[in-house]
């Protein structure tokens, strides 16, 4: 639960700092504060989601990859309808944010991913050095 968590409040960070360089690339002056708390609902059904996704195993990683992507924007599309986010932001940059932050917290877990991967290879050779 606790990384549920964690990423849930990455993504609605990562969320957040997009949507605040597309806001001031098109004029924005401001987020309104329910925006962040429909990002945070929104990352947290993204994540929920994860969930039932990953007990989807294929053999070809980049359809697991288009399930989440796909699964991502779906989501996207119904809490932007929800919430009428297509009146401040068209559907387009709804999409391309939506990959772009999946593309950005897949790089992070893969940064991630390497430094644990050298930490445990560390403690290896340590060990192996005692012995």
């Amino acid at each position: 639960m606790k990384k549920i968590m964690t990423n849930v409040l990455a993504t609605t960070g990562i969320t957040l700092i997009v949507l605040a360089i597309i806001g001031t690339l098109y004029g924005a002056k401001f987020l309104f504060i329910n925006g962040v708390f429909q990002s945070f609902a929104t990352n947290i059904v993204i994540h929920l989601g994860f969930m039932v996704t990953e007990k989807v195993e294929s053999k070809y990683p980049i359809l697991e990859t288009m399930l989440d992507i796909g699964y991502t924007l779906t989501v996207l599309i119904v809490f932007g309808a929800i919430f009428s986010w297509y009146n401040s932001t068209p559907i387009w940059i709804l999409l391309i944010m939506g990959v772009l932050i999946y593309i950005i917290g897949s790089l992070i877990s893969i940064i991630r991913m390497r430094e644990d991967v050298k930490a445990i290879n560390d403690l290896l050779q340590r060990r192996k050095k005692r012995s």
